[in-house]
């Protein structure tokens, strides 16, 4: 007898002949035995707290599968630094479980997270391997100091985000083995939160990893492989409409005579008539004719393979696992490996003392070409954009099969303009790219004393380390390497976080009153050193790595620490199970800050009152088994803040041979931490035995947001700014969970869940003398994105448009007074009257729309029938507006960009109600590129197929004797299948293209879309 949550025998499970008291019970390795059983004697009755009781008909051999009764089931949810019923939570907490996960094939626990729990956003940024996904709980709480939330793994706070420290990409979140993953708890409110003190601000996130169990070893194997593509791309021109569109858009800019103007274009002069843009033919007369999607796009491929053992005594319990995965990503150069490994050990000395060990180490390598990330509208580095603006009148390659460097192809040969293709075909062959190799290791030692009832004194030190190597190499012979004629980007970094936790728990009961007691404290230091070299001019362009024979080298390094110490405490009490209550406190010393400033104070205190549990409510138990109503409040911090934030230091350079120093930073010695006081109430309740509801609301103030604050330049500060305490924002939305199981006694069963969420951010106040934060894109040759008082963060601002002029066929802008105005990119003022008369002013840009979504959320349906399983997942967004910047790509009016949508929807005298203005050669502004449109603003809101999975689960009872299988099951799932969306870009998941998700959020520049998979899996017991 096993249960169908986690596939372990359950031991002690009441076997009874219906209708007799001839029974037993199941022994250690969940077997039972029933002797002299009567030939009436037709059914079973099989029961176990917390699993539906089942019948079954009497056969000489059975293999039985118990289920979780959510009705009877008092669910533990892991808490800061402890567990708890779910019934007695006080707080806002969503929890998942692995076997809500255990079909979503991914190298990292947080891609699977999206629209699984309520409060918490996932966003990816796209499908290139090796990127963090950006995670927001119940809204944006800072600006410059970090939105992620807290990850704490087995009790032991771990590093987050991207590792790779900019140069290339790794997620340090895929460290850690999915498959390893017991639950994850979302701690969202203060008062669930506030243990974790100034750390607490975004929220935490608790992964549970397995452990080991009483009873038979276990072997354990799961294991899949994963097909994946493109889902959206977009239509191109061919060779021969490229070179009809640009020569059109050449006529359109300077008539007829068009070699006169080649010099002020950059063309070398030749008389060649009307004709610029010319097709090539190979030596067979064949027209070049390139889809430059397909050297940049590849099929991809994913597998992923853990075997693990588990089992143990009533002394000692081990859970032992392995895993290797490696992705190959739908963009050619994009590879991921990650070999594993976890071992969980739990020792029971003594009566009174259990000792402890917990370790995870991955060693993962991310390859990428040389940055094949998004690309901004003018980025040569950005790699899928290659595919989107490279002319398809040239080869990608030579007819002997080598890639093709030469820059001939657009009439004129060689000039100064084409001197910025990029072959992708060329950089993959050349080894232009970048490796991230981690060594991660995430370990902790326990001990635990009982020395009486009630009293547990822990204590726990633990690590999370990392060794990083990261190379970027770019050759001298194509590419963004020949202005520097070769360079070689090396670093090496380590990373080392220790922490060690003390705490005293003391559970005790004076009647009905009843007291869970918690104090601790905690230390963590966090040590960080890095050491890199550049190097430029390369003599043997044959050397791909740092080593090579290069004529100059520059190089550097530095090293950083901070320290945090903690005492905290927490209070749970509860009368009859009825009234409860939880008061929670922590002070945390920081060394980055102040001595006057480096102690904060950070706490929260959250009520229940189970209405179900009075005696009134009894009339309503037939339809209402449990209703709680709750509330909290609390304050947390956020101490992502630089190590040496609060302190004046210099820095040096050299100036004619000479060391000099000067002033890097000038101290604000009141800088201190950030703080949120968050609010919330809400109630859940289950319906029918089968109905469960959560709902909130919450609301959140962020105070002394740090921002970089003007100064007089008289003060000679370093940029004239000082940064300081200034800014404040909230968020506040509400969330509701629904489940449901429609169908949970027969042999079918249905499960419905369905979460969504809403939130409002707004800014209330900057800093004195800041009236605005402009968030740049990486390129700073455009801005789209602006924060200021009374808005959310990082609201689109672009110029206002107003489409296409039906009659001249140029885009409509309008002045700050309103006024309609055309731009003429043939006058020397661009933008003029209806008149056709110079307009004088300046067109400038607007507010024009909020980017974070406002509601949020996800719907799962699970049905099971025999053995067959089927879960159907969607995710949903919405509420936010994107600026579809790559329509600015693909209608840029210089030699790239080719989009058929743009030859097709092009303004004619017959086509009036064109999206594109006329095309002329050499105009940026009319389309975006020079400045972002208002006309490019979209809804971003999306319903997506997120996965669907259909699974058997085979009857192993005939093989359990034989061969020792215990469990088979096989699966087939599908992700991203589809998306229904009005947004007209590739996907609408668009949170940002640049390095600052938080001031530029919404902006959308030739996002690679999500990829679409199929994996096919194994789930394998012995």
């Amino acid at each position: 007898m096993i249960s169908a949550e986690d596939e372990q025998p359950i031991v002690g499970a009441s076997v009874l002949l219906k209708g007799t008291q001839i029974g037993t019970i199941t022994d250690m390795d969940g077997k039972f035995n029933l002797r002299h059983v009567p030939e009436s004697a037709k059914t079973l009755v099989i029961s176990y707290i917390g699993m539906q009781t089942q019948e079954a008909a009497v056969k000489p051999q059975m293999h039985i599968t118990l289920v979780p009764d959510a009705q009877q089931i008092d669910e533990v949810v892991v808490v800061a630094y402890g567990t708890q019923k779910a019934s007695s939570l006080t707080a806002s907490v969503s929890s998942v479980r692995a076997n809500a996960l255990k079909d979503v094939p991914s190298s990292s626990f947080d891609q699977m997270l999206q629209g699984r729990a309520s409060g918490m956003s996932v966003t990816t940024p796209s499908a290139g391997v090796g990127q963090a996904p950006v995670v927001h709980i119940r809204g944006v709480n800072s600006i410059t100091s970090g939105t992620s939330p807290l990850y704490v793994v087995d009790g032991v706070p771990i590093q987050s985000g991207d590792l790779a420290g900019g140069v290339g990409n790794h997620n340090a979140l895929a460290d850690i083995n999915p498959a390893d993953i017991l639950s994850i708890d979302v701690l969202k409110d203060a008062a669930a939160a506030a243990l974790y003190g100034s750390r607490a601000a975004n929220g935490v996130v608790l992964i549970t990893t397995k452990s080991g169990k009483e009873g038979k070893v276990t072997v354990t194997y799961d294991g899949y492989v994963g097909f994946s593509n493109k889902t959206k791309f977009i239509d191109m021109m061919n060779a021969r409409e490229y070179v009809d569109f640009k020569n059109m858009a050449l006529r359109n800019a300077y008539g007829t005579d068009i070699a006169s103007e080649l010099p002020g274009m950059g063309f070398t002069p030749s008389v060649w008539g009307d004709k610029v843009f010319n097709l090539m033919t190979d030596s067979k007369g064949n027209v070049i004719d390139t889809d430059w999607s397909k050297t940049v796009f590849q099929n991809g491929f994913t597998q992923g393979q853990t075997v693990s053992v588990n089992g143990g005594s009533e002394r000692v319990q081990y859970y032992v696992s392995a895993n290797y995965n490696t992705q190959k990503g739908i963009v050619k150069g994009d590879d991921y490996k990650r070999l594993g490994g976890k071992a969980n050990l739990t020792v029971k000395a003594t009566d009174w003392l259990k000792l402890g060990f917990n370790g995870n180490v991955a060693s993962s390598t991310t390859k990428q070409t040389d940055a094949a990330r998004n690309g901004s509208n003018f980025s040569v580095g950005g790699f899928p954009r290659l595919a989107l603006i490279n002319a398809p009148n040239i080869p990608a390659f030579n007819e002997d099969g080598t890639p093709f460097y030469e820059q001939k192809g657009l009439g004129y040969g060689p000039n100064a303009v084409f001197n910025t293709f990029s072959n992708p075909a060329a950089l993959l062959s050349l080894n232009n790219g970048t490796s991230v190799n981690v060594t991660r290791i995430i370990s902790s030692f326990f001990g635990e004393l009982s020395p009486f009832k009630g009293l547990v004194l822990k204590t726990q030190y633990s690590i999370d380390y990392s060794d990083i190597e990261n190379r970027n190499f770019r050759s001298p012979q194509h590419g963004d390497g020949v202005n520097q004629k070769g360079y070689a980007f090396n670093v090496a970094a380590k990373n080392n976080i220790w922490t060690w936790t003390n705490t005293a728990t003391y559970d005790f009961s004076l009647g009905n009153h009843n007291f869970n007691l918690l104090a601790g404290m905690e230390a963590t230091e966090t040590h960080y050193q890095y050491w890199y070299g550049e190097r430029y001019g390369l003599t043997d362009d044959k050397f791909t790595q740092f080593e090579g024979p290069f004529t100059n080298a520059d190089g550097g390094g530095d090293e950083d620490n901070n320290s945090m110490v903690s005492y905290f405490g927490r209070i749970n009490y509860d009368y009859a199970s009825k009234y409860l209550l939880s008061v929670n406190y922590r002070r945390d010393g920081f060394s980055a800050l102040s001595r006057e400033n480096r102690w904060g104070n950070f706490g929260g205190v959250s009520a229940a009152w189970r209405v179900s549990e009075e005696p009134f409510f009894k009339p309503l138990k037939t339809y209402v088994d449990d209703f709680k109503l709750k509330g909290s409040y609390g304050v947390v911090g956020n101490t992502n803040i630089a190590s040496y934030a609060s302190r004046s230091y210099y820095s040096s350079f050299y100036y004619g041979n000479n060391g000099t120093y000067f002033i890097k930073q000038i101290a604000d010695p009141n800088l201190k931490w950030e703080s949120s006081e968050k609010y919330d109430i809400g109630f859940s309740a289950q319906l029918l035995g089968r109905i469960n509801v959560d709902f909130d609301y919450y609301y959140t103030k962020s105070s002394d947001l740090i921002l970089e604050v003007p100064q007089a330049p008289s003060k000679g500060l370093p940029g004239n700014i000082l940064t300081t305490n200034a800014g404040k924002m909230e968020n506040k939305g509400i969330e509701l969970t629904l489940s449901a199981d429609i169908f949970k006694d027969g042999p079918f069963k249905w499960n419905s869940s369905f979460n969504i969420t809403t939130t409002k951010n707004k800014v209330l106040e900057l800093a004195g003398g800041v009236d605005n934060i402009l968030g740049w894109d990486d390129s700073k040759l455009e801005n789209n994105n602006i924060t200021v008082v009374g808005k959310s963060i990082g609201q689109l601002y672009t110029h206002p448009t107003g489409g296409i002029d039906r009659e001249t066929g140029r885009r409509i802008f309008y002045s700050p007074e309103g006024e309609k105005l055309l731009f003429d990119y043939t006058t020397d003022s661009g933008w003029i009257h209806e008149d056709g008369t110079a307009y004088e002013g300046e067109v400038k840009p607007v507010i024009s729309g909020g980017t974070l979504p406002t509601w949020y959320g996800g719907w799962n349906n699970y049905f099971e029938y025999k053995g067959f399983d089927l879960s159907i997942f969607f995710q949903f967004s919405g509420g936010n507006k994107i600026y579809n910047g790559t329509k600015a790509t693909v209608s840029d009016m210089r030699f790239w960009s080719n989009s058929k949508e743009v030859l097709n929807n092009y303004w004619t005298p017959e086509r009036k109600d064109a999206m594109y203005a006329l095309p002329v050669y050499g105009d940026n502004y009319s389309n975006g590129s020079a400045m972002a449109l208002s006309d490019w603003i979209e809804k971003g809101d999306y319903l997506r197929l997120k996965n669907i999975s259909l699974g058997y689960t085979f009857n192993t009872k005939k093989w359990s004797k034989a061969i020792g299988i215990s469990k088979l099951r096989i699966y087939a799932q599908a992700q991203n299948l589809f998306v229904i969306t009005g947004y007209s870009g590739m996907d609408p998941e668009v949170l940002t293209n640049t390095t600052n998700a938080v001031l530029s959020p919404g902006t959308d520049k030739n996002t690679l879309p999500q990829a679409r998979t199929y994996t096919f899996g194994v789930n394998l017991s012995f």
